[in-house]
Parts: C-alpha cells; sequence; structure tokens
C-alpha cells in the first residue's frame, strides 16, 4: 500500500477453482469477472481491514488468452514472466516472488530496485528459465503470448494465465487488480494518470504549437522508426497529444518500420526522441557520429533527446510511464 500511496503523489505531481486453464475458446483480451455475488460488507474493524477486504474479492475468475481460471484466494507466490507485470504489481501494493528481466543483464531496473528486494529473477523475457520457475513453486504464473512457445512448458508448473502482449496497461492493470484482490487501487492509479496527462497535454500545446516529435531506435538492420500504433508511441502522440510528423503518420501497417541511416532526414521531425541502450549502444553512436544526422535541424537545435529504450519501451507499467512522460515533457518544456 505504501509504494500506491507513493506513486499516486508522483503520479498527480502535473507539472513536469476452475482448472479450465487450456481448452477453452480464446478471449481477443483479457478480461476479469466475478465468479460469485459479492458478501454483505463487513461492520467490524478486523473484517474492514485491507486484509479482509482483498479476501472478500474472491473467488474470482479470470478470462485469458487460454481459457478461464477460478483463483479460489489471493495467489501467495506469482512467477511473472513479463516484466511489465512487476511495475503493475508493485503500482497497487503488491510485488511478485520472482520475475524475468528485460534485456541481457541479470538484474532489475534501477527504478524498481528498491522495491524489489529478494524477488528471484526468472531468466529473460526472451529465454525464461524453467528451473528457476520450478524451485520458486509459484502458485500462479503471468506470461503474455509473446512467450507462446514456452506456454506447453510452464502451465504444468503452475497455474498460467496468458494476457495480450499488446494489450493497453490500463486493461492489464485491472486483471493484475482484480487478480491480487486491488481493484480499487489499480483504478486510483489509473485515474491519478489520467489527470496527470491531461495537465502535461495542455501545457505541452501551449509550448510546442504545430512542432512534431518522432520516436526512434537505431539498431543493426537500420533505423527502427516507432509510429502511433506503438505502445510508447501511443504514450506520446495519444496519451500527451503530441503532434505526428507525416512520415510516422503512413505507418499504418505495423507498430514501426526500419529505415536507413541515409533516410533518417525524411522522418522530417523538429523533436526526436532517440532511443538506446547497452545492446544497441555502438549503433547510436554510429548514428550520433553520421552526417546526414549531424545535418538535421533537430539536432543543430538541441532537440533530439537520448532516451533509455529498456525503460521507455519494455517496462509498459504505470511507474515506467510516469517517467515517461516526465522525461518527455522535461525535455520539451526545457524544464530539465
Amino acid at each position: 500500500m505504501v509504494w500506491m500511496l507513493a506513486l499516486l503523489l508522483v503520479l498527480t505531481a502535473c507539472g513536469t477453482g476452475g482448472d479450465t486453464n487450456g481448452g477453452a475458446t480464446a478471449q481477443p483480451s483479457a478480461v476479469a469477472s466475478a465468479s460469485a455475488e459479492p458478501s454483505a460488507p463487513p461492520d467490524t474493524e478486523a473484517q474492514s481491514s485491507p486484509e479482509a477486504q482483498a479476501a472478500a474479492a474472491f473467488p474470482v475468475t479470470i478470462s485469458h488468452l487460454k481459457g478461464e481460471y477460478t483463483l479460489t484466494e489471493k495467489p501467495k507466490v506469482i512467477a511473472a514472466l513479463d516484466v511489465k507485470f512487476v511495475d503493475q504489481l508493485i503500482a497497487v501494493g503488491e510485488r511478485p516472488a520472482g520475475s524475468v528481466v528485460a534485456g541481457t543483464k541479470d538484474e532489475f531496473p534501477e527504478y524498481l530496485n528498491a522495491q524489489l528486494g529478494d524477488v528471484k529473477v526468472l531468466g529473460t523475457r526472451d529465454e525464461p528459465n524453467l528451473e528457476a520457475i520450478v524451485a520458486l513453486n509459484p502458485d500462479l504464473i503471468l506470461m503474455t503470448d509473446f512467450q507462446e512457445e514456452v506456454y506447453d512448458s510452464v502451465s504444468q508448473i503452475a497455474p498460467t494465465v496468458v494476457l495480450d502482449f499488446y494489450e493497453d496497461w490500463r486493461d492489464t492493470l485491472a486483471v493484475i487488480g482484480t487478480i491480487t484482490g486491488k481493484q480499487a487501487e489499480a483504478e486510483l492509479v489509473r485515474q491519478a494518470y489520467g489527470d496527470k496527462i491531461t495537465g502535461l497535454r495542455e501545457q505541452l500545446a501551449a509550448k510546442l504549437g504545430d512542432e512534431t516529435i518522432a520516436l526512434i531506435r537505431p539498431r543493426p538492420e537500420g533505423i527502427r522508426v516507432h509510429g502511433p500504433e506503438h505502445r510508447t508511441g501511443s504514450i506520446l502522440y495519444e496519451d500527451l497529444g503530441l503532434n505526428v510528423p507525416a512520415f510516422v503518420q503512413e505507418i499504418k501497417d505495423d507498430t514501426s518500420v526500419e529505415i536507413s541511416m541515409e533516410t533518417v532526414a525524411d522522418v522530417g521531425a523538429d523533436h526526436y526522441f532517440l532511443l538506446s541502450d547497452d545492446l544497441f549502444a555502438k549503433e547510436a553512436e554510429a548514428l550520433a557520429g553520421s552526417p546526414v544526422w549531424k545535418s538535421l535541424d533537430a539536432v543543430k537545435n538541441n532537440r533530439a533527446y537520448d532516451v533509455n529504450s529498456t525503460l521507455w519501451i519494455a517496462y509498459y507499467g504505470p511507474i515506467a510511464l510516469n517517467i515517461i512522460v516526465d522525461q518527455a515533457s522535461e525535455a520539451l518544456l526545457g524544464t530539465h
């Protein structure tokens, strides 16, 4: 609860049973529904404690991409096989017993370290460590369809809920709230984020006018330009209301496109967020040193901003998103 309250304070700072786990019809998105009518509100102090209120939320049935699973009580040992679940659990005052990490480093991101304590590392999102998951002895596993190839193995270890990798974080957070009996906390986090971005949108619109913003990431195969349908792109263009360059508006068949370094000027943005991390540091350095990049008006006028791709792309939860909108707004408003 302490971590959730701390998150809400930051978010509102606008200035910157069943064992039908498989075999059921797949759902297009995750939906949580109660399997029983709620009991009458308790009147004793003991019954009104947070623990008692959470316990009263069960049993509950979770509909997910592999069918349905009924939780008869709050899970005590959760294994998170996508890093976004870690962020979302902490946001509602919970934490997993174990989690995968993003990238190649065997560690959690700095912004979550203080809250994670003795949470076990279960491999990476791309390669979950099955032995570590077995050793954890979880009573619930959370994963996405990104890891479809390991589902059969993982689901033999413990009941497994599979959510849509591309699902909006607000919908995933609602499911996390239901799984943990923290629906009210999840809704408060969602509302606080909405209030925050409303204030930031107004400031950014007044400051930027019709100036456009692009989100790009140097990679070995070229420069990846993220479009409005990309989940971080949607934070910039939808949540913050930033203007989309004409080139980026044409990204319609996928969430991003690859271009060559020589054609990066075609993006035509007034501002660039340049995603980089240890994995593709060499490519980012090559772009920064290229004559084409240096010739851009945005670069000449210090309107290209380096941001961490692991934070901006992998940890898709309200705590990370809060940091992203703060970093983006501070850069564009000139307050950092």
